[in-house]
């Protein structure tokens, strides 16, 4: 009963796939070609992304198991930022501030008026 219902599907959507092949003209053949063929290009895709999603998942439940704490899983080590003072021989502010640039006033010309 099950073979023969699924016999019947496959046969109905066979069917159906050539008699709407054959209405469709052709820039609408190769749109459905497209979203067909994205579709196949996404599955392999789409399963190396839940392999290694649930591998993540395993391997910090293991860790977890085996006593170690859960804010101590990540993959990264800490990032530690030390911001320094002035280097020597350098000057303490850049060499622009205050400079003759800043007092200019900004000449503008402006297009198409005499």
């Amino acid at each position: 009963m099950r073979r023969a219902a699924i016999a019947v599907f496959l046969t109905f959507s066979v069917t159906l796939a050539v008699v709407v092949g054959n209405r469709m003209s052709t820039e609408a053949m190769a749109v459905v070609v497209g979203v067909i063929c994205g579709v196949v290009a996404a599955i392999p895709m789409s399963l190396l992304i839940l392999a290694a999603s649930t591998r993540r998942e395993r391997h910090s439940l293991d860790r977890q198991s085996h006593g170690y704490p859960a804010s101590h899983t990540s993959a990264y080590p800490p990032v530690v930022v030390i911001q320094g003072g002035t280097p020597a021989g350098f000057p303490s502010q850049p060499p622009y501030v205050g400079s003759a640039i800043e007092s200019t006033p900004r000449q503008f010309r402006i297009v198409g008026e005499d």
